[in-house]
């Protein structure tokens, strides 16, 4: 695996796009505390908490696949910068949500050991 760490995102976003890979990617990418933050929602301290938050939003959304558009993407030391939209997407190829979100990375040894993204949670919100 490369230690790149722009390579290793890059990567890491291609594969969370493959159909049924959601889970491998994060096994692959992520270091064991790996720290996942998402605005608005809960984080996850390390990769078994990732996996099991991942594991959620396949179960509640049917998520097959999470198809990135990196718009802009910066490199400073270990640390990637992205501008992104990430689409939602099932099994059968509908596209459940897009949102643009601007994200950083850390990478260190060839895996990713944190991962935080800034965006409006209220989409994946319940109603109400």
């Amino acid at each position: 695996m490369s230690q790149n760490p722009e390579a290793v995102v890059r990567a890491f976003f291609a594969e969370l796009g493959k159909g049924g890979a959601l889970i491998s990617a994060v096994q692959r990418y992520m270091a064991d505390d790996c720290r996942w933050d998402n605005s608005g929602l809960p984080s996850a301290d390390c990769k078994q908490a990732i996996l099991a938050m991942m594991q959620g939003f396949i179960d509640s959304y049917q998520l097959h696949a999470l198809v990135v558009d990196v718009l802009a993407l910066g490199v400073g030391g270990d640390v990637v910068l992205t501008e992104r939209v990430d689409h939602m997407d099932t099994a059968d190829g509908t596209r459940l949500l897009s949102f643009p979100l601007a994200g950083t990375l850390t990478v260190r040894d060839g895996l990713i050991v944190r991962w935080s993204d800034y965006f409006d949670p209220r989409p994946l919100l319940p109603a109400g």
